[in-house]
């Protein structure tokens, strides 16, 4: 036998590296390993006691339908002005009593003087239907305004809600020079729209 092993010694060294490495893992299978038993010891000394916050908690459809339309923006943690607030929550409020005053949804249309020119007709659409036909409510004193690069353009989030529904957030541009809204795109809520 000796002499086989001598003549055959490199499948000799893979046959034995093959029983050695067998060997680990058969006993490595029955002894727990080090992980195991922090994660028992950790569960042990958690359920000894009381448990009032959970260390992380899972985010919301709410929040991360929030975190995904803020992150659409140019500076999305940045804050635009208490005028330029001003000034985009009073276009707001008259472009969502126009589309409210209009009652029907084929007939609602971007205008100057419902200040959504600016707005691609679909977009205009979609957000009509979340006021109109799915009577979500805007929230004025949820509205974000945040600046851009350029002079005369800012950015903004507003938020709908609907009792029972996850809120919806549109994004878009507000034009400081023509007063003008331009929804680019929401996020969340059951609107039924296929635009944004």
């Amino acid at each position: 036998m000796i002499d086989w092993i001598k003549e055959n010694m490199v499948v000799s060294i893979v046959v034995g590296i093959l029983l050695i490495l067998a060997g680990i893992g058969i006993v490595s299978s029955f002894r727990p390993s080090q992980q195991t038993k922090i994660e028992e010891t950790a569960q042990v000394s958690s359920s000894g006691t009381a448990q009032n916050e959970p260390s992380s908690r899972e985010e919301t459809a709410d929040e991360k339908n929030y975190r995904t339309a803020k992150l659409k923006l140019e500076r999305p943690y940045a804050e635009a002005s208490s005028e330029d607030k001003k000034e985009v929550l009073k276009a707001f409020e008259e472009a969502v009593a126009d589309i409210k005053k209009t009652k029907f949804l084929p007939n609602v249309k971007g205008t100057i003087e419902n200040h959504l020119s600016m707005t691609q007709n679909a977009m205009v659409q979609t957000f009509a239907m979340a006021l109109l036909t799915n009577q979500y409510d805007f929230q004025p004193e949820q509205l974000e305004v945040m600046p851009t690069e350029s002079d005369d353009v800012i950015q903004f989030l507003i938020v709908l809600t609907k009792n029972g529904e996850e809120n919806s957030y549109f994004v878009g541009n507000f034009n400081t020079t023509v007063q003008q809204i331009q929804l680019k795109a929401y996020v969340g809520g059951n609107i039924g729209g296929t635009y944004g």
